[in-house]
C-alpha cells in the first residue's frame, strides 16, 4: 500500500520533490500540496491538487509531509517551519528519489530529501530537513547537520562536518575533514580546504 504524502510548498523546488516521490520505490501517494499560490503549473505538470494553504493541514487525515521549498534566498521560513508545523504534521517523510545511491550504514534524518543520482557513502549522518540535491556527494562519515542545503553537484569529502543550517552551493568541493560553521554559506563553484567558521560566507577557487 502506498504512503500518502503531502508537500508543504508547489513552487519550483517542490515539484522536485514530487518527482522525487513519484520515483521513490518504497511509493508514496500524493495527496497534493498546500501553498498560499494556486502554482498551477505543479498541478498540470503531476496531476495532483492544491489543497489550500498551511491552515487545511490540521483538518486533513493523517498523512506524512514534506517540505517543498527551497532556503535560497532566506533560510529562516524553511528552518521555522518544523516547529510551526509539528502539532498538524503527523509525520516528516523522508524522501529518496530511486536513482540515489545510500549506503545501508548510512543515516537519513525526518524530512530530508535525497535528489536524483545522489550519493551518500558509508557512515554518513545526514540531519532533520536537510536538501540533498542532484547529484551531489556526501562521502564516508561526514556529518551534516539539521536544515542544511547541499547544492547540485557539490562534493563532501570523508569526515567532513557541516553545522546547522549551512548552504553548499552548485558544484562546491569541501576538503575531507573540514568543519563549516552552523549557518555558513559556500559560493558556487568554490573548493574549500580549511575550515569556515559560523555564518561566514566564503567563494572562490580557494574559497575564503
Amino acid at each position: 500500500m502506498l504512503t500518502e504524502l503531502v508537500v508543504i510548498g508547489g513552487g519550483a523546488h517542490a515539484r522536485v520533490v514530487i518527482e522525487a516521490a513519484l520515483s521513490d520505490p518504497r511509493g508514496w501517494r500524493i495527496v497534493g500540496f498546500v501553498d498560499p499560490e494556486e502554482c498551477a503549473e505543479t498541478c498540470e505538470r503531476f496531476g495532483v491538487r492544491r489543497l489550500g494553504d498551511d491552515d487545511v493541514l490540521c483538518m486533513l487525515p493523517p498523512a506524512s509531509a514534506i517540505l517543498g521549498f527551497g532556503a535560497i534566498p532566506h533560510a529562516a521560513p524553511r528552518m521555522a517551519a518544523p516547529s510551526r508545523l509539528d502539532s498538524v504534521v503527523s509525520e516528516w517523510a523522508r524522501v529518496i528519489h530511486g536513482s540515489a545511491t545510500l549506503s545501508p550504514t548510512a543515516s537519513i534524518g525526518e524530512g530530508t530529501v535525497v535528489m536524483a543520482d545522489a550519493v551518500i557513502q558509508t557512515g554518513a549522518r545526514i540531519g532533520a530537513h536537510v536538501i540533498v540535491n542532484s547529484r551531489a556527494v556526501i562521502e564516508h562519515d561526514v556529518i551534516v547537520g539539521d536544515h542544511v542545503q547541499v547544492g547540485p553537484g557539490a562534493v563532501i569529502g570523508g569526515g567532513a562536518t557541516i553545522g546547522r543550517g549551512a548552504y553548499i552551493g552548485l558544484g562546491a568541493s569541501l576538503r575531507d575533514h573540514v568543519r563549516i560553521g552552523e549557518g555558513a554559506v559556500i559560493g558556487m563553484g568554490s573548493t574549500v580546504v580549511k575550515d569556515v567558521p559560523s555564518h561566514a560566507v566564503v567563494m572562490g577557487g580557494r574559497a575564503r
